[in-house]
């Protein structure tokens, strides 16, 4: 039987490190000293630090509790009505962004570092959180075969550009076939799509 993992380590790009900063990246083994100079640690570590909706649901409500913000006595309380009850804190119940985030998102499973980056902007205490940048790679305990890769992030407010190894191995496959071809057009749609695809995540 074979496992397999993943596991990533990236930075914040950001002034300090605030509660809001605490509360979403907390789970990610979280070092404000490392590497410094306007950049905080973060990691996905297979079975020991695997960051959950439920991890960051728990964050927010510390810290709603630290900024003092009336909670509902419902026990059962997610993650969207908390987020709006934060949004009203620090003024961004109109964002018409994380309004669509808060009624789209799921909320389930592992947390993800675009919603995270949303919500942290919306929520800024201080931090001025500019990017985020992360790499990652997933592996198996066995050397089977196209079970080994990696992918790396970048998040901004200007530039939100995601790649992994597989799609460099698919562009890779498609484009050599075309040239085989001779086939020319095929081959500049395929670059094309790629520069759409990048432009696309230019705002």
């Amino acid at each position: 039987m074979a496992n397999n993992y993943y596991e990533a380590t990236g930075v914040l790009v950001l002034d300090r490190v605030t509660p809001v900063i605490q509360a979403l990246f907390g789970a990610f083994a979280l070092d404000e000293s490392h590497p410094g100079n306007g950049q905080a640690y973060i990691a996905q570590i297979a079975e020991t630090t695997n960051p959950q909706w439920p991890d960051v649901l728990d964050g927010l409500e510390d810290l709603a509790t630290q900024l003092g913000i009336p909670m509902p006595d419902d026990e059962g309380l997610s993650i969207p009505p908390l987020l709006e009850l934060l949004a009203v804190h620090f003024r961004a119940d109109e964002d018409e962004e994380l309004g669509n985030l808060i009624d789209r998102h799921s909320f389930e499973d592992t947390a993800d570092l675009d919603a995270l980056f949303l919500i942290a902007t919306r929520f800024d205490d201080g931090h001025h959180l500019t990017a985020i940048q992360f790499e990652g790679c997933w592996y198996c305990s066995k050397p089977r075969l196209f079970e080994f890769g990696g992918n790396g992030c970048y998040l901004s407010r200007e530039v939100r550009f995601i790649s992994s190894s597989s799609q460099a191995l698919q562009l890779g496959d498609q484009l050599r076939k075309t040239i085989v071809a001779a086939d020319i057009e095929e081959a500049s749609a395929l670059i094309a799509l790629e520069t759409i695809n990048l432009l696309a995540g230019v705002s």
